[in-house]
């Protein structure tokens, strides 16, 4: 079993915006966007990942999501600095903040709860661009760690087939991806009450072009539509 090790295999462009379409289970019912930036955060050079999440308005009957997750990573190191979870979705309204002290190895909370930093831990966001710096071969399997809602997890990250996945981002309609499972014990792969896949294109941007949460009570699944990136 591999440890979790940065090893910088694959570059980053300094700017990209990833557009996906979002379906529960059959049903289109939203949008979502993977944006990187380059910037600095507390004068260190930083990555910038942002998710954003929106429902359509014809699921406004249903249900109403506009959520944001920010997170600040060190270029050289991919240490999380900083996470932000923005969440305004029907009869709920939050903003999470989430400071990684490295120095004092603890995970501090806006309202003063902490907890243990083990190395190399991870948030929702970081983890989709940790794989795409340091990517597996079918077969191969590393441990890695996260920290999602006050909860760490330990998860096996296997990378089991390879699989062509349908997105209108390519030419040709799909692009051969590696498929990767978190494995985690307990409640569901880094807490979410379900099993976490996603996919990762087999060309040099190693993209997420499929990411997809199995639910008790179905699936959520987000797949690629367009890639605009700038080195």
């Amino acid at each position: 079993m591999k440890i979790l090790l940065l090893l910088l295999l694959s570059a980053l462009p300094s700017k990209e915006v990833l557009a996906y379409d979002v379906h529960l289970g059959p049903i289109h019912a939203g949008t979502m966007k993977l944006i990187l930036t380059e910037t600095t955060y507390q004068d260190q050079p930083c990555y910038r990942f942002r998710s954003i999440l929106n429902s359509l308005e014809s699921m406004d009957w249903l249900f109403t999501l506009n959520d944001t997750l920010i997170s600040y990573v060190t270029k050289d190191s991919f240490k999380v600095l900083y996470f932000e979870k923005r969440m305004h979705e029907t009869n709920y309204d939050t903003i999470i903040r989430v400071r990684f002290d490295w120095e004092g190895d603890r995970i501090i909370y806006e309202d003063g709860a902490s907890f243990p930093l083990p190395p190399g831990t991870l948030d929702v966001v970081s983890i989709y661009y940790y794989f795409r710096l340091n990517p597996l071969d079918v077969g191969e399997e590393t441990l890695a760690v996260l920290h999602a809602d006050r909860i760490t997890e330990q998860a096996t990250v296997r990378a089991v087939k390879e699989v062509a996945v349908r997105t209108s981002s390519s030419s040709t309609g799909s692009l051969m991806c590696t498929k990767y499972v978190p494995d985690v014990e307990g409640k569901g792969s880094f807490g979410s009450g379900g099993n976490l896949l996603f996919y990762l294109s087999n060309d040099s941007y190693h993209r997420p072009a499929l990411i997809k949460t199995v639910m008790t009570l179905g699936s959520l699944t987000a797949r690629l539509k367009w890639a605009w990136s700038e080195n």
